[in-house]
């Protein structure tokens, strides 16, 4: 009868509406497949491809993952093209006749009908039939394809190539978006290298934690995959600095606590004391606490326990040494003494080895109290 029914109509216009979302993706997509030629070489088959209205997909033929600078070359070339505001022509041919345009793009192993859809980009297709076998058009984006287009390639308004894999041997794919979800993802990126660019001015642990932020998020975001390439290597810069400042750190700490436990041990010794109980500032640095006992104990032939605690994360960490060559080895338990000091502080220990033992507190607000009862421990043992 011709008639329509309201259901219909509404599905009818859905479906149009769709479609002239997915468009600039669709032309894209052949944009997309002439800029891998042009950068990677006419071995790149165009392998599927998904059109979404917010992204497309784009499975292709290629041996190993394309470098950030190539695909830096094929976003810019498919932004030309939507910066050059190209009309995009098509019009159908006899097969055989299309397929002597240089350069014409078909994919591998399609079976394509007679008479078949030209679509290309810059030129009308009339003129690539004309002179089918000019080198010029090789310069040019064109394909077989039967699919929805837009009209000029500004319409597209912007691309961003967000991602490049290997889905299985010989085949990578790409992610990318075009329209408003492109110009989101290049405005995203820009904020993010601002604040790579902010945290290279902060020092010490402000730094650290804001790599490690950073390091997170570059993964997390939807930006164009050689901006990425860009913040991260800018964020390996950030990480070599902080690995220089941490070494710098601990070696600082490794010669502060030395220093600070052997004079402890010189002073408890003109006291009389046969033991010595030290308090330093190092953090949660184990190895410099543990590197002061051990040359007390080298040095001093002395029993020692060493505590540092971290106000930020209210955190201690403790190593205590007895001279397993001496008497006092017999009358104290390095491990005993250890577990006793780290009562107050609600931590515990390994079991001590040749006279070494090492352990963690998570309350170092009891700090003094764990250090007198260090003491006083020691203090009866050994008397």
């Amino acid at each position: 009868t011709g008639e329509v029914s309201v259901g219909d109509e509404v599905t009818c216009k859905v479906d149009y509406e769709r479609r002239k979302l997915i468009a600039p993706n669709h032309t894209c997509t052949h944009m997309l497949n002439f800029a891998l030629k042009e950068v990677l070489g006419d071995h790149i088959d165009q392998k599927g491809s998904i059109v979404l209205p917010e992204k497309l997909r784009f499975d292709f033929s290629h041996g190993e993952p394309v470098d950030p600078e190539d695909l830096r070359k094929i976003e810019s070339i498919v932004n030309t093209q939507i910066k050059d505001e190209l009309e995009v022509y098509s019009k159908e041919s006899i097969l055989s006749e299309a397929k002597r345009i240089k350069g014409l793009r078909a994919v591998f192993g399609e079976v394509y009908p007679d008479p078949v859809r030209v679509v290309a980009i810059g030129r009308r297709v009339e003129d690539l039939l004309a002179d089918p076998e000019n080198d010029e058009w090789s310069s040019l984006s064109s394909e077989f394809c039967g699919g929805t287009h837009i009209t000029n390639t500004r319409e597209a308004k912007a691309f961003a190539l967000l991602s490049e894999d290997g889905i299985s041997k010989g085949i990578r794919r790409i992610i990318a978006v075009t329209t408003k979800s492109a110009f989101d993802a290049v405005n995203t990126a820009s904020l993010l290298e601002k604040e790579v660019d902010e945290a290279s001015k902060a020092v010490g642990n402000a730094l650290e934690k804001k790599v490690n932020a950073l390091k997170r998020r570059v993964d997390e975001v939807d930006i164009p995959a050689a901006k990425r390439a860009d913040i991260k290597a800018k964020i390996a810069q950030l990480q070599n600095e902080v690995r220089k400042a941490q070494k710098k750190i601990a070696k600082e700490n490794l010669k502060k606590s030395v220093e600070i436990a052997t004079e402890a041990a010189e002073s408890a010794a003109s006291d009389g004391k046969n033991f010595c109980i030290v308090q330093l500032d190092v953090g949660l640095d184990a190895a410099a606490v543990r590197e002061a006992v051990s040359k007390v104990m080298q040095k001093k032939g002395m029993s020692v326990m060493v505590f540092s605690t971290d106000e930020s994360t209210n955190k201690a960490v403790v190593c205590a040494g007895v001279p397993d060559k001496s008497d006092q080895f017999k009358q104290l338990d390095v491990t005993e003494w250890l577990t006793t000091a780290l009562s107050p502080i609600k931590g515990k220990c390994g079991k001590g080895k040749s006279g070494l033992a090492s352990g963690q507190g998570t309350d170092a607000s009891q700090v003094s109290s764990a250090l007198d009862l260090a003491a006083s421990f020691a203090s009866m043992k050994l008397n």
